[in-house]
């Protein structure tokens, strides 16, 4: 049950900041399992990249950019986030 000052904050937050802390959080909650999935410890990931940056992006203090995802996937070896396509 959420406390009635949370209620407020949370009634008070727009729209795409919630949809972008959900987003956000999916994608490391995806990471963590796709290194669960493969044995693949933080810091092996980390040896294709930069040790740091890979901390801030699984510990939500950084931002993920298009190429960062690119990275990941290309390290981990699976899609980290998929956009359905339609063909009409």
């Amino acid at each position: 049950m959420r406390s009635q000052i949370a209620q407020r904050i949370l009634d008070n937050t727009p729209l795409e900041v919630r949809i972008f802390v959900k987003m956000h959080g999916d994608i490391v909650v995806r990471v963590h399992e796709l290194m669960e999935k493969k044995g693949i410890p933080k810091k092996q990931l980390a040896e294709g990249m930069n040790p740091s940056e890979i901390s801030k992006w699984l510990n939500g203090e950084h931002n993920f950019t298009l190429k960062s995802l690119a990275k990941l996937e290309a390290e981990l070896g699976e899609p980290i986030i998929q956009i359905p396509h339609s063909f009409s």
